[in-house]
């Protein structure tokens, strides 16, 4: 049996390869209620805990810097890829905050500011330093330009997705390409101009993430990988027995969140 793609003629393979297990447990870290998890592409991993401090592990999980928000209010996304911008988006505030590799503020962006009125679901950091904006009450998708303080990209969303069903919970740009995570109906693609491509079918995520020319993601005790260019699915079964939140891939390193640790595992060859 084939999964078609909507908007694609290719398939995808609805069996995939799952591996033998291929982590061994390097140590274990108490952490306290992660809320939100990133990782960058130099292997620092970003923790936000329930006491809204933003805290930066190097790849063994050392303890290298900790960021307090200078207000009220908690981020509802961190993404931390670009190591040099750090961006925490506000919901609640429609604020959002870049910091430096350092873990200090660079700017702060109200997007009332900018004419968007209504609630931003998502948001997340272009290549060329914009914003990608998820607006639910117009049902759009935009990049905002700071230079000029304008979108220079607006795609209506109301002709390609279903309004009703969708429930949008990321946006990444990754390789040229953007990429929205709807809990109900998968990740939708769309081109660097904001033009719809196609759709993943991975459905019921509260997050993914990438590694090389893989998107991955944590779900039914397995965390599975999909080859951006191959098309192509693997699965890395995990200790059994635990509640796993969420998952982060480094490049040799597994990282597996529970309510109250991090467990690092070293990702041996297969």
């Amino acid at each position: 049996m084939l999964l078609t793609l909507p908007g694609r003629a290719q398939t995808l393979p609805e069996v995939e390869q799952v591996l033998k297990p291929q982590l061994q447990l390097s140590h274990r870290l108490a952490i306290g209620s992660p809320t939100v998890v990133s990782i960058d592409r130099n292997n620092s991993i970003y923790i936000l805990d329930k006491n809204r401090n933003l805290t930066k592990l190097d790849s063994l999980g050392n303890k290298q810097i900790v960021f307090s928000p200078p207000f009220n209010g908690r981020p509802t996304s961190v993404e931390a890829w670009n190591p040099m911008k750090v961006l925490l988006f506000y919901e609640d505030r429609q604020v959002i905050m870049l910091l430096d590799r350092f873990m200090r503020p660079i700017s702060q962006t109200s997007l009332v500011d900018f004419g968007y009125t209504g609630i931003v679901k998502a948001v997340t950091l272009s290549s060329d330093d914009s914003f990608w904006i998820y607006n639910e009450s117009d049902f759009t998708l935009s990049k905002l330009d700071q230079r000029f303080r304008k979108a220079n990209i607006e795609t209506s969303l109301g002709l390609i997705l279903d309004r009703e069903r969708l429930d949008v919970r990321l946006l990444r740009e990754y390789q040229n390409m953007l990429y929205m995570l709807d809990a109900n109906g998968g990740i939708f693609i769309f081109d660097n101009l904001g033009n719809y491509k196609s759709k993943l079918p991975f459905t019921g995520l509260s997050s993914f993430g990438f590694k090389e020319n893989e998107l991955y993601y944590l779900k039914d005790g397995h965390l599975h990988f999909y080859d951006l260019y191959k098309q192509q699915s693997r699965s890395i079964p995990l200790p059994a027995g635990k509640k796993f939140r969420s998952a982060l891939a480094g490049n040799r390193q597994i990282y597996l969140f529970t309510d109250k640790e991090v467990e690092i595992y070293t990702l041996l060859p297969s």
